[in-house]
C-alpha cells in the first residue's frame, strides 16, 4: 500500500472511532431520575387511578385528572409530565391489560 492509502485508511478509522465515541456520549444509557415511563411508575399511576376510580366512580377524564393530581401518593415532582393526554394513554393502556375495567 502507498503511503497516501495508508492516511486515507488511518482518516477512514480515527473518523469511525470518533463517530461510535459520540453516539455513545449522546444517547442516554442511565434511567433519568423523573423517568415516568419505567414499569413501577406506570403501576403506582394505574393503582392510584383505580382507587380515584372507586372512591368516586363515573368521573369524566378531566376530573379523574384532577382527582389523581389531589392524590396523596401522587408525586408532582416525579410525575412532572403528566398531563389529560397521559392519563388518556394510561387508561387505554390499562384497558388492553384488564378488559372488563371501563372508566
Amino acid at each position: 500500500m502507498k503511503p497516501l492509502e495508508w492516511i486515507m485508511l488511518g482518516s477512514f478509522v480515527a473518523g469511525l472511532i470518533l463517530t461510535v465515541w459520540k453516539l455513545y456520549a449522546f444517547l442516554p444509557v442511565r434511567r433519568l431520575s423523573d423517568d415516568d415511563t419505567t414499569p413501577e411508575s406506570v403501576e403506582l399511576l394505574e393503582r392510584i387511578m383505580q382507587e380515584c376510580d372507586r372512591n368516586e366512580p363515573g368521573l369524566d377524564d378531566e376530573a379523574l385528572f384532577e382527582k389523581i393530581i389531589a392524590h396523596p401518593e401522587f408525586d408532582s415532582a416525579h410525575f412532572w409530565r403528566f398531563n389529560l393526554n397521559r392519563l388518556r394513554h394510561l387508561i387505554e393502556h390499562y384497558r388492553f391489560k384488564e378488559p372488563h375495567f371501563r372508566l
